[in-house]
């Protein structure tokens, strides 16, 4: 019972992730999946980053399943992938909010489910 207790009163906080080895520079930074299977290498200066967003729309809340994301555009041209390309599945649909019949395809993780990354018909690179 006095373990019990004393486990208690420990502070306990989980890992984020199984993956401990993603890194930035002042150009670039990683995005890693939650198992760690998928990782990416993502701009964080011009030119490959074009912006970054905060976004509460439909589509945004779905996808994420919460009341806003957030969120860097990157072109196409600079994404790298560093591991597990082969693992990432892709979901695509053309009813999104933008209603103009471009496909919004979404980039998964097959083994834990991360949402890595969105690319949308409507923009080129």
């Amino acid at each position: 019972m006095a373990t019990e207790q004393s486990h208690k009163a420990e502070k306990f906080f989980p890992r984020a992730g199984l993956a401990q080895d993603g890194w930035s520079t002042k150009e670039e930074a990683t995005a890693t999946c939650y198992c760690g299977a998928v990782q990416l290498v993502l701009p964080i200066t011009k030119p490959g980053f074009v912006f970054s967003f905060v976004c509460h729309c439909s589509d945004c809340r779905k996808i994420t399943a919460s009341m806003f994301t957030t969120g860097i555009v990157v072109l196409d041209t600079h994404l790298k992938h560093i591991r597990g390309e082969e693992n990432l599945k892709q979901f695509s649909q053309s009813d999104t909010i933008e209603r103009d019949g471009s496909a919004m395809t979404n980039f998964f993780c097959s083994t834990c489910g991360s949402l890595m990354y969105r690319r949308s018909s409507a923009y080129a690179g």
